[in-house]
């Protein structure tokens, strides 16, 4: 019987926007595939306290804009 080989790289097309299909969490990151073009990314399954900022900065920096 003969293998199947399933291609994993692909370019990432410029015509979209990616469709993430994220696999479960399991891990530090989670594998994702783009349901239109195949690309395919990792995600982290954390913040680091830097990713986020608190209601309180997110309403002072909308004001100062």
């Amino acid at each position: 019987m003969a293998e199947a080989t399933i291609e994993t790289t692909k370019a990432p097309q410029a015509d979209h926007f990616h469709r993430w299909r994220i696999e479960e969490p399991n891990g530090p990151t989670s594998r994702g595939v783009c349901k239109i073009c195949g690309a395919e990314k990792e995600f982290k399954n954390w913040l680091a306290e830097g990713d986020f900022i608190t209601n309180e900065e997110h309403r002072a920096m909308a004001s100062a804009a």
